[in-house]
């Protein structure tokens, strides 16, 4: 099961939409410049923070992300996923309660036949816990009675050209749409469990990004991407679902 940005990596970048490069809707009048957009971007990405779920959890099938901003027990599959590669790159440790754990000394299981245990009720709840490993990226540490998230840096990122760039807009809101190819250093967390999940994921990608006007502030900020290495498809992802929900 591949990880997405959704997941358990929750990104500290956004709240609001995207479009998708190509999904049409009238033109704006107002215009963002690729160097705008490459600066933007670029500096938006180097604050990106990822968070690692730790406390109690329990996994439930269709469960919506979990994020840091209260107590919430249940995960979703996904992050659940993600946790398991990182146990696997010694980034946290996974202890089940009641015992219920034991029958995994049995064998390696895969991440499927795990997931698999929580939905069928073979696994029921199970505490995380960061390692000195990955206390060293911490950069906070959110508590919530019984559930918690450790942040870390996601990479240092550098936006290396734009190769397109269309002006949208969505009833009263201006929009660009931006597709960009970048480079980037993940930071050892983020990288770790990547290369324990066995996913190839390359320093060179390109990504999708969904920028909004704030007149307010006067300024475009990034509200959404989706992204891939620099040799293969971009699925949407993200965006659609963001563009869904602006007014």
């Amino acid at each position: 099961m591949r990880i997405l940005f959704s997941l358990f990596l929750l990104l500290v970048l956004l709240h609001g939409g995207f479009a998708q490069p190509g999904s049409g809707g009238p033109s704006s009048s107002r215009n963002l410049s690729n160097a705008e957009a490459m600066h933007i971007i670029g500096t938006e990405w180097n604050e990106l923070v990822g968070w690692l779920l730790i406390g109690e959890r329990t996994v439930a099938a269709n469960a919506p992300p979990a994020n840091c901003d209260r107590e919430i027990e249940t995960i979703s599959t996904a992050q659940y996923d993600f946790l398991l590669n990182a146990e696997r790159a010694g980034l946290v440790t996974i202890s089940y309660w009641e015992g219920r754990g034991e029958f995994l000394k049995e064998k390696d299981y895969t991440n499927k036949e795990k997931i698999e245990f929580f939905l069928s009720g073979r696994l029921k709840k199970m505490t995380i816990l960061p390692t000195d490993e990955a206390r060293k990226e911490q950069v906070r540490l959110l508590r919530h009675n019984r559930t918690g998230c450790m942040s870390f840096k996601v990479g240092d990122y550098r936006i290396e050209h734009v190769t397109e760039n269309r002006a949208l807009r969505k009833g009263t809101t201006e929009l660009a749409a931006v597709t960009v190819l970048y480079r980037v250093n993940y930071r050892p967390i983020y990288e770790k469990v990547y290369t324990a999940g066995n996913i190839k994921i390359s320093s060179m990608r390109k990504a999708n990004v969904l920028l909004r006007f704030d007149p307010a502030r006067k300024r475009w900020h990034t509200i959404a991407f989706d992204a891939a290495n620099a040799d293969e498809e971009i699925k949407p992802l993200n965006i659609p679902a963001v563009y869904e929900k602006i007014q």
